[in-house]
């Protein structure tokens, strides 16, 4: 009973303190965390159609069709059925798929929610926000880089 009068309390004391947490969206644009994972973006010209994204999704969201001579015709993600796990992006060798911070995405039928290449391609960056530029990525520290001998052992 001590417990509920406690919680009861708490809940009272933030009820009535005045300070709002609620952003008054759409008038008012809501602080997204730069660790925010929202709608994908694609880029054929970067893809070098490895399939990693393909292979690394936990729930089969990307389907990637391949010509003859291994070029990709197709490249279909439904976002409807992503669980947003980063893992195509973490894979990706070049970049070519990046989770935005774009959560502005609406549907009237799950359908709508299947995106192919060209569709992926023109995803808008959330306030204009390219997560791969604002990223400090440790790629410069590779091979030849800093003193001594490199020991992979």
């Amino acid at each position: 009973m001590i417990g509920v009068l406690k919680g009861m309390a708490t809940t009272m004391k933030h009820a009535l303190d005045g300070e709002t947490f609620t952003v008054a969206y759409p008038d008012d644009e809501p602080e997204v965390s730069p660790r925010f994972r929202g709608v994908h973006k694609f880029s054929q010209e970067r893809c070098i159609w490895c399939r990693q994204c393909e292979n690394v999704c936990p729930n089969d969201t990307i389907q990637i069709v391949m010509d003859d001579k291994r070029n990709g015709e197709q490249y279909n993600l439904h976002i409807g059925q992503c669980i947003y796990c980063r893992l195509c992006e973490e894979v990706c060798p070049v970049e070519a798929i990046v989770l935005t911070q774009n959560f502005e995405f609406v549907a009237d039928t799950k359908d709508e929610f299947a995106l192919n290449k060209e569709e992926l391609k023109n995803v808008p960056w959330y306030n204009d926000i390219d997560p791969v530029q604002t990223r400090e990525p440790d790629r410069e520290a590779w091979v030849g880089e800093g003193e001594g001998e490199l020991d992979y052992q």
